[in-house]
């Protein structure tokens, strides 16, 4: 049994042919245009994939490097807060060698209170103060984490480690707690002992100066202990942050080798196309008029 090929079979293998022809010259030209290899899935399957695979990494590469600057704030803030408190501390200690050593009439040991006190104050003010409305060093506790209950000094935060993710693997605890750095876990607060200094200096009652002098000496010592703890997490935040932004650079190249064109390439397969095209019309062409010439016999 033989096929006979009539005119209007020929006639429509040309139209798929130039219908083909014209689909990728198409193609060509939406590469050129846009710049990109993978306009749709079935372009290039795996080479889809690869794309939503690294564009999904940059989304979370992204959010990293907003986490690690967001916690370096958090970081600055806790040491900036403490490096000020320590720096009164310091002056708080000179003034309590210069009770201790010197015959101080009443109003010199007034005087000296007086200062203590209002160094007092102020550390009481930095210990409750806040970023982003949050108390820095009151953990997840939104009240004032330093407060007079009952005439007592109190730590009313909580222990909370506040973290932020710089990498798919790393966690960074971003901020230091007043339960620490002021001493209410060592069972000798700092405030408690500002107040004691203050009582203690205005009533000319020297005596047990050594022993409070000892306490300024460990309150210090907490106080560089919370800094070098807010230090090695900023330390932490600045190499992932680093290690995140050549992420970045290695996906970006990794995502335009795939998805964009070689223009160079889509330059010549689109002229390429339009010869092939062009050659479908002309095919078609014929067999337009050997099919008009064979209906007019």
């Amino acid at each position: 049994m033989t096929m006979r090929i009539t005119n209007r079979m020929m006639v429509d293998l040309a139209v798929r042919r130039m219908n083909d022809r014209l689909t990728q010259f198409e193609s060509s030209q939406r590469q050129l245009a846009t710049g990109k290899r993978i306009q749709v899935a079935s372009d290039d399957v795996a080479g889809m994939n690869t794309v939503l695979e690294v564009t999904s990494s940059l989304a979370s590469n992204t959010q990293a490097q907003r986490n690690a600057s967001d916690g370096i704030v958090w970081t600055e803030m806790a040491d900036s807060r403490l490096a000020g408190i320590g720096d009164q501390l310091h002056r708080i200690r000179d003034l309590v060698v210069e009770a201790n050593n010197a015959a101080n009439g009443p109003s010199g040991y007034s005087a000296i209170s007086t200062e203590i006190g209002q160094l007092a104050e102020s550390i009481r003010s930095v210990a409750n103060s806040r970023h982003q409305a949050r108390p820095v060093f009151g953990g997840f506790v939104g009240d004032d984490p330093v407060q007079s209950v009952a005439g007592a000094w109190s730590y009313q935060g909580d222990g909370g480690a506040i973290m932020r993710r710089v990498s798919e693997n790393e966690l960074v605890q971003v901020n230091v707690t007043g339960d620490e750095v002021f001493g209410f876990n060592a069972g000798e607060d700092l405030f408690t002992m500002l107040d004691g200094l203050v009582t203690n200096i205005g009533s000319g009652a020297s005596t047990r100066l050594d022993t409070e002098l000892q306490r300024v000496d460990r309150a210090l010592e907490r106080i560089l202990a919370g800094r070098a703890s807010a230090g090695a997490s900023r330390n932490r935040l600045d190499a992932a942050g680093v290690r995140a932004a050549a992420d970045e650079v290695n996906l970006r190249t990794e995502l335009s080798e795939t998805l964009h064109a070689d223009m160079a390439a889509a330059i010549m397969e689109m002229q390429i196309q339009e010869v092939a095209y062009q050659a479908a019309q002309g095919a078609l062409s014929k067999s337009l008029q050997s099919s008009l010439a064979q209906f007019l016999r």
